[in-house]
């Protein structure tokens, strides 16, 4: 059954989602994701390394033991840092990681204001629960007292 509470939390959490499209974070990554999709060489270089990757997956069936195995891991790495050496995949990345930092702030913002024994998962250690004592671990928790 759905409560005037339910409808409270969803509104404030729309409310949320606004203030979020209207930061600066936000802004940069979509700016970098439609780089991203829109630039021909580097949509060019996403497909070839997507090819390299087939190709490795079927050689890497067979391991070192396979003819190839060598060079086409090292071509595929060598390939894989060229792309990730690409100044407009670089914003991206740069972007989506201070997206989701502020993603991650918010999470635990909100976690720790409804219980300071909320897990919080985050790749941020900053943001998550680093004692491995609560209800979640099997470990002992001071939630019911």
């Amino acid at each position: 059954m759905i409560t005037s509470i339910d409808f409270e939390i969803m509104d404030s959490l729309d409310s949320l989602n606004d203030m979020v499209t209207e930061t600066e974070e936000y802004k940069n990554y979509c700016n970098y994701k439609a780089l991203l999709d829109t630039d021909a060489e580097v949509k060019g270089m996403i497909e070839h390394f997507a090819r390299l990757k087939e190709d490795f997956i079927d050689v890497e069936r067979f391991g070192k033991y396979h003819p190839d195995f060598s060079t086409k891991r090292k071509e595929i790495n060598q390939y894989k840092k060229a792309l990730d050496m690409h100044p407009i995949i670089m914003e991206y990345r740069r972007a989506e990681f201070q997206l989701q930092s502020l993603l991650d702030e918010i999470l635990f913002i909100i976690g720790q204001s409804v219980s300071p024994h909320a897990n919080i998962v985050s790749s941020n250690p900053f943001f998550s629960n680093s004692s491995n004592s609560g209800c979640a671990t099997g470990g002992s928790c001071s939630c019911a007292g």
